[in-house]
């Protein structure tokens, strides 16, 4: 697991706890969870308590599960590709430590649960899947933020800052000792890694926004989650019928079916 991952973990785990949107929406289910007292919870359980209980139990399972999934899909994706598959098997992977958290908070709160272990597991995991799976929805349908923020795999304090490329206002969001030639640009989850000569950002937009900004840097968009400059294309490999770039950075990136013309249109194919 590099840095970029960790940073985009911590960053999330921020995000989760100081977004009013998030807070507001953990709050509203606590309430909806308390009044209507699932699980058994109305039995054992009074409004006051209940109350108090979904509130903690939203919290500490959203708040310590969600940047632990976001790592997770990302590593997924990184090794399987895009789709739902990383996604699903995310909400599966993650469930377990969803299982282990309500587990937790169930002996502190209520003693032993009448809910049997792998009732209860089962239950954590289908109920974490269908969260991953809408925020993923969520995630897709919405626009760009205005104001992206950048996270960084910085070089050493001692290298000189690098004035942006003419013309590519992406650089701009990223920090001064990262801007240079741009050499990709990747989705990682709602983030967008912006990889330079000189390093790697990780700014919050969608991957069109980016590409729109990477200005006069001459490029192409090679798969739903990657954008290659094409001075930054060292070879192209083809094997078992899929064809690939290798970047100026040792980077292999595949070139779906889907954007095969674009590629030739921009002459990196014949």
């Amino acid at each position: 697991m590099n840095d970029t991952v960790l940073q985009l973990a911590l960053r999330e785990l921020q995000r989760t706890f100081t977004s009013p949107r998030l807070l507001t929406g953990m709050a509203a289910v606590a309430l909806v969870l308390g009044v209507s007292g699932p699980f058994g919870t109305s039995a054992t359980l009074g409004l006051a308590q209940r109350l108090v209980y979904w509130l903690a139990m939203v919290v500490i399972t959203y708040g310590s599960c969600r940047p632990l999934a976001l790592v997770v899909v990302t590593l997924l994706r990184r090794r399987l590709g895009q789709g739902w598959g990383p996604t699903l098997l995310t909400g599966l992977l993650v469930g377990t430590p969803v299982f282990a958290v309500v587990t937790l908070v169930n002996l502190v709160a209520i003693g032993n649960a009448d809910v049997p272990p792998v009732e209860l597991w089962v239950n954590c995991t289908l109920i974490t899947m269908a969260v991953i799976v809408v925020g993923t929805l969520i995630q897709q349908a919405q626009p760009s933020h205005d104001n992206a923020t950048a996270d960084a795999i910085r070089p050493e304090e001692t290298a000189p800052p690098s004035p942006p490329a003419p013309g590519s206002p992406l650089l701009e969001r990223i920090p001064h000792p990262l801007r240079g030639r741009l050499v990709a640009l990747t989705v990682e989850d709602h983030y967008v890694e912006v990889i330079t000569e000189k390093g790697k950002a990780l700014v919050l937009m969608r991957l069109s926004d980016a590409i729109k900004e990477t200005g006069a840097a001459k490029g192409v968009q090679i798969h739903r989650s990657h954008w290659v400059a094409l001075d930054a294309v060292k070879r192209i490999s083809r094997a078992d019928g899929k064809v690939a770039v290798e970047l100026s950075n040792g980077a292999l990136l595949p070139v779906s079916r889907g954007y095969l013309p674009a590629a030739r249109a921009a002459g990196l194919l014949v």
